[in-house]
Parts: C-alpha cells; sequence; structure tokens
C-alpha cells in the first residue's frame, strides 16, 4: 500500500535527519540500510536509548503530577483551542482531549491507526468524486460512558466545514472534502471532490480532531443559527479589497452582501470557540476539571481512556506495535525482528495533574527547585542562568531535545510601508541575527535562514540563500539605503556610516514612494519576564529600523494581549513571535501559515503577515495535492527559497530545548523532538512516584 510506504521512508529519513542536526550534542551514529519494495535506502541514525528507565529515585506509582506554567491558558474549549485561542498553554491543559481515527507514533511519526481498525484502502473514484471508508473500533468511550461513534466524526468535520472554522481548523476540512457520512455506527465515508494527494488526506483529514456530539450539538446549533440563509461569502468581482478604508460608493453597495456574510460567519464562530465548556468530555487520559485563573488547573484521570494498558512497542526494523488489553494487537511496518527500540505502557497514571500558575518563568524554576513542582513546561526555552540553577539542585534531572519550531518576525503586508517588498529586503538586511545571538545571547540559540527548522532533515534546505552572513553593521546600513533608495525612497537626511565614530548617523524624515512620510511602526512581542530572547530581537530590530529613519518602536507585552490583534484583527505592523511546527512527517504549514485562502483578515486562519502570492499559491496547492513524496520534497525546497525572497517572516532562530524534572518522574521516554515540554510533559504516560 502507498501509503504505508510513504509513512515508513519518510518516518526514518525524518529521524536521521532531526538527530543529525547542527544543534544536537556529539553522538554516536550507525547506518542502516533498509529495503521496502525492492528499494535499498540507506539512513543514518542515533541508537535508541535503553527503553528501560525503570529505577529511578523515588517510592510507589504513583502521586500526584505537580506541573508549572507561567501563564494561564487561554480556553477550555476544544473549538477555541484549534481557532484563535491556539495559546500554547491551553495545549497543554487540553492535552489529550479530543479523539482521532488517525495519528502519529511515537519518536519515529510513523503514521498509524487511532480509532481506525487499520491503515486506511486506497480510494475509490465515484464519478467525479474519491471516496475511502474506515472502519473504526467499536468500544472506545468518552469520559462520560458515552461510546465514540462515526457520528460524532461526521458531527465534527460537518461543523468545521459549515461554520468555516478558523486556525488549524481548515486543515482537517479542507475545500477538497466534499462530504462526511457514517455508513453505520462505526464506519465512515470520506469523499474528496478530488483525489486528495498526501497533505489532505494523511496529513489532514485523517488526523482530524473529534468532539463528542452529545456535549457540543446544541452550542454548535446556536452558532448555525447565525448562517441560517446566508450564502457562502464570496467577494464581489471587480473590487480589489473590500477591507480598504476608503471605497467609492458602487464599490462599497457592492460589497455591502460580502460583509454581512463575513460578519454572520464571525458571529457564528466565536458562539461556537465562546461556548461553555464546563463538564466536556475527553477522550484523553485527563480531563480538565477544575480551573483558577492565575492560580492553578486540575486534570482528573479519565476512568474510560480507551488505551489504558495498552503497550506501544518499536522495533529498529521499523516495526511499529500496540497490544491492546482488550486482546486486539495492530503490527505495522515490520516484521518484529530485531531490537526493541521503544516499549511502556500507556497510563494514565497519576491521580490527578495540578498545573500550579507563576507569575514568571523564575518562579516557576524557583518552585522545581524547591521540590513543589515535579516538571516546567518551558516553551520559550530555560535561560542559561535558570538552567544552571536547576542542574546544579539535586533531585533534579536535565533532557536536552533539537527543537522543531522557529522564532521569527512577521510583516503585515496588507499595510504600508510593509507591503513594499524593498522594506522588508532592507529590514532583513539590517537583522544581524548572528551578532545578537553570539553577542548578546551568548549562543544560546541558533541563526535561522530557512523557515523550515534543520531538525527535521528531510524537508529542510539547507541550501536557502543567506547573502548577508558575515556584512559588518556599515555594510549593512549602506546596503540597506542602497535598496530603498533604488526603489524610489528618499530622506531628509539620509542615515550614513561615520568612519570615526565606527557608527551610523541615523536617517531622519524616511519618505516612501508614493509621496507620504513613513508612518510611525511598532514591533509587537513578548516581553522580557515571559520570554528574554524575543525581546531582545525586538529591541534590537528596533534600533536598527530607526538608525535606518524608520519610526519603529518595540512593543512589549503579554502573550496573550498579542493574540488578538495578530490571530483575530489581523491588525499590526511587525511582530515576533514563535511556533512549535507540529506535523513532522508532512509540513502543512507551508499552506497554513502562507497559502492567500488563509489570510488572517478575511478567513480568521493562521496566515497572519496576508501574504497573496500566485506564485506561491501554485506551488503550496501542488504540494498539498501530491502523491508523490520526491515531488512534494522538492516543492518544500522551491517554497523555502521563495518565501526567504519574499519575507512574509524573516526567521530568527531556533533552539536546543532543554527539559528539566524531579527525580522521581519516570518518562515513557526522552527522546522526542521539540522535547518533553512539547510532548505536554507526557501527562498520560509519566509517572510520578512519591518520594
Amino acid at each position: 500500500m502507498h501509503s504505508k510506504k510513504w509513512m515508513f521512508l519518510l518516518a526514518l529519513l525524518t529521524v536521521a535527519g532531526l538527530l543529525l542536526a547542527a544543534c544536537q550534542p556529539e553522538t554516536v551514529v550507525e547506518t542502516v540500510v533498509v529495503t521496502v519494495e525492492g528499494e535499498t535506502i540507506v539512513v543514518t541514525a542515533t541508537p535508541a536509548p535503553d527503553a528501560g528507565g525503570e529505577e529511578v529515585a523515588g517510592g510507589e506509582c504513583c502521586d500526584v503530577y505537580r506541573v508549572g506554567i507561567y501563564e494561564d491558558p487561554v480556553s477550555l474549549n476544544y473549538w477555541n483551542y484549534l481557532g484563535p485561542g491556539s495559546s500554547v498553554w491551553t495545549s497543554y491543559v487540553l492535552s489529550g482531549y479530543a479523539a482521532s481515527m488517525y495519528t502519529l507514533s511515537d519518536q519515529r511519526f510513523d503514521f498509524v491507526p487511532s480509532l481506525a481498525t487499520d491503515l486506511p484502502g486506497d480510494f475509490v473514484q465515484e464519478g467525479d468524486f474519491w471516496t475511502v471508508e474506515v472502519p473504526m473500533v467499536q468500544d472506545a468511550q468518552w469520559s462520560d460512558g458515552e461510546p465514540v461513534t462515526a457520528h460524532d466524526v461526521v458531527f465534527t468535520l460537518q461543523a468545521c466545514k459549515d461554520l468555516r472554522l478558523t486556525q488549524n481548523w481548515p486543515n482537517y476540512c479542507p475545500d477538497a472534502l466534499e462530504s462526511v457520512e457514517a455508513v453505520d455506527d462505526y464506519t465512515v465515508k470520506y469523499t474528496f471532490n478530488e483525489q486528495p494527494g498526501l497533505g489532505t488526506w494523511q496529513a489532514g483529514v485523517a488526523l482530524s480532531a473529534i468532539l463528542p456530539e452529545h456535549f457540543w450539538a446544541d452550542t454548535v446549533a446556536n452558532a448555525r443559527t447565525f448562517i441560517e440563509g446566508v450564502e457562502d461569502p464570496a467577494p464581489p468581482e471587480g473590487v480589489e479589497d473590500c477591507m480598504a478604508e476608503e471605497l467609492s460608493a458602487e464599490d462599497a453597495t457592492a460589497c455591502e452582501p460580502y460583509l454581512a456574510a463575513l460578519e454572520a460567519y464571525e458571529n457564528a464562530r466565536m458562539t461556537l470557540y465562546e461556548g461553555d465548556a464546563t463538564g466536556s468530555p475527553t477522550f484523553g487520559g485527563y480531563v480538565t476539571d477544575q480551573m483558577e485563573l492565575g492560580a492553578f488547573v486540575q486534570r482528573t484521570q479519565n476512568p474510560n481512556y480507551y488505551f489504558e494498558g495498552a503497550e506501544i512497542v518499536e522495533y529498529d526494523d521499523g516495526t511499529w506495535m500496540l497490544i491492546h488489553p482488550n486482546g486486539t494487537t495492530y503490527q505495522l511496518y515490520g516484521d518484529a525482528t530485531g531490537e526493541e527500540t521503544l516499549r511502556y505502557t500507556s497510563g494514565p497514571y497519576a491521580p490527578n495533574i495540578i498545573f500550579s500558575v507563576y507569575g514568571s518563568q523564575d518562579g516557576a524554576f524557583l518552585a522545581l527547585v524547591d521540590g513543589e513542582i515535579d516538571f516546567v513546561f518551558s516553551p520559550t526555552g530555560i535561560p542559561r542562568g535558570l538552567q544552571e540553577q536547576a542542574q546544579n539542585a539535586s533531585g533534579i534531572n536535565t533532557y536536552t531535545n533539537a527543537d522543531y519550531g522557529m522564532y521569527y518576525i512577521a510583516f503585515n503586508l496588507r499595510k504600508e510601508p510593509m507591503s513594499y517588498y524593498e522594506f522588508r529586503e532592507a529590514f532583513d538586511i539590517l537583522i544581524d541575527k548572528e551578532f545578537v545571538i553570539n553577542n548578546v545571547l551568548q549562543g544560546t540559540v541558533f541563526p535561522m535562514y530557512s523557515v523550515m527548522p534543520p531538525g527535521n532533515g528531510f524537508w529542510h534546505n539547507a541550501d536557502v540563500p543567506t547573502p548577508y552572513v558575515g556584512m559588518t553593521r556599515e555594510e549593512r546600513i549602506n546596503a540597506a539605503v542602497e535598496v530603498l533608495s533604488a526603489a524610489g525612497w528618499t530622506w531628509e537626511q539620509e542615515p550614513v556610516w561615520d568612519a570615526d565614530l565606527q557608527d551610523v548617523v541615523p536617517g531622519v524624515g524616511l519618505t516612501m514612494p508614493n509621496g507620504e512620510p513613513c508612518p510611525e511602526l511598532t514591533i509587537l512581542g513578548p516581553g522580557p519576564a515571559y520570554d528574554p530572547l524575543r525581546a531582545t530581537f525586538n529591541q534590537w530590530i528596533s534600533e536598527w529600523g530607526r538608525e535606518l529613519g524608520v519610526p519603529v518602536e518595540s512593543e512589549l507585552t503579554g502573550f496573550n494581549t498579542i493574540l488578538g490583534p495578530v490571530f483575530i484583527e489581523a491588525n499590526f505592523d511587525m511582530y515576533i513571535l514563535g511556533w512549535s511546527l507540529g506535523n513532522v512527517a508532512f509540513p502543512t504549514y507551508f499552506e497554513s501559515f502562507w497559502h492567500s485562502r488563509n489570510d488572517t483578515a478575511i478567513t480568521g486562519s493562521n496566515n497572519t503577515p496576508g501574504l497573496n502570492d500566485p506564485v506561491y499559491d501554485a506551488m503550496c496547492d501542488e504540494f498539498m495535492n501530491t502523491n508523490d513524496l520526491e515531488r512534494a520534497r522538492e516543492l518544500v525546497f522551491e517554497m523555502q527559497v521563495y518565501l526567504a525572497d519574499m519575507r512574509p517572516y524573516i526567521p530568527l532562530y531556533y533552539k536546543q530545548v532543554h527539559d528539566v524534572a524531579r527525580d522521581n518522574i519516570i518518562f515513557p521516554y526522552t527522546e522526542v523532538l521539540s522535547g518533553i515540554t512539547d510532548a505536554a510533559g507526557f501527562q498520560t504516560d509519566a509517572q510520578p512516584l512519591f518520594r
């Protein structure tokens, strides 16, 4: 089956790439020769550590799992979490909430069944449509004891389509998904209006979140009332931008139905996103049942967790195996020969998980050192001082892994001057990321030049051009002035390099090519208490911009405060944030972040810069629709080069991630791309021993 071959090869190549990333510590490697369907594949990979690890400090299992966070979750509503409330802090307290038909395996990211009973069969063409039927297990329950059925699958995806859900949802219900139906209580039929590619099916719809219809049906019904009788919003022909501040009377009239439809759909979505999640049943190991903002969140064991007691085993021949307590065994991708690389038994183990909310990262780490908590979630990374403090304390372990994320500055291409290509190019020239990282941040992170982290070696294009690396400050300011001048920008006083002072004499009175003065601008970003790394970059970039004559200031604020202007209103100039990039096996974020159909201002999805480029869209469409893995890889390489030139984002840095935990915590494994924090602290499978 093509899907088996694709996921197996991709998993091998991905693991080889992530383990050999430049940021990794020195390791011993071995060469593995694998033959799949007559093709010989040679990969180099780091041997996995012992899968055991049962002997650690501590006593009997299992105590309350006490963890620290330093920002409140945005919501306990999972619809909102995958929508505009997509905060990393929310992801931790809702980890495992939703069910899914398929998932990705531990460590190797193989495409494996979750509620489905096997890998999907081949698509069947039925007239103009392509269909596949997927049987699902018949003994899974939500935490309240209600069965998980095909009707939950249909309910979730239909709500996603009908309400045009935003942000992360469109990947689960793309336009290509014509319909979803329950053939019976435990069989789902997916129908596409074109043959779906890897990005649409295996990396999209097949991994879709599934939510309980019996709890959310009334909320979804209330949301639908806003769009009854409303046609799908489509912009009128002949009007370039209905969102423009100044429209002719004729264009304004033509835009009225479109804008009214947009408002109706927005009201419908917000009704769902703001729905009360109190008492919502979950599928995963824990139910989030208490929250006091600024204080704590409590999660309690789900007595009906379907995979409790399931044994997960992986072998170095590529085999993935799940042995379920109900007697079912799944074995995929190999013959279970050779050495075991992973074996653990799924929980939940801790009776409760308590998230304590601290006002700062320092406060959370002090609580860890003092033994008040077992683990600190560190999505922003751990400053060297805190890391050393934790390492020097007794009873604390540190775990280091390659990161699968990026930190970047984004430009709002809907507004001047960010819409000018040469403006973004000038900023790219000015941003001396090597200086900030090496001289200011003391090498705690690594400069990033492509929007694909090098930790994912299969998809990373190491040949993305880096023309400004090594430039002196004098060369940078001169090159930036040259770029702007050539495009028609002028100054009352042009910035110049003073050889005697060895410094820049800042520009004054910068005027755009349209003859208007460059407006005052801000760069949004988290403050130093939340993330000193991003705050540092923000201040340096703002300073360099002012030297060029751009009236720009840093606006450092709380993380949750940034979400509104960036992800809901799309009303910003520039911002600095970071992404944890999700699906390692197939990087659908190239579509989510930059395809024009995902413009945040129009659809509420994740194209926050508002990039609208037909050339990029065409590459992205082919990438999402292809079933040829090598062609998909070629396209991702091309898109990395194209984005480096268009600069909706300028990537700044990536990290080597460190996690710290008390030594009474047994994790199922500790070698994981992006670290234990990104794995939500292994809440279901971690075993906190009594001390």
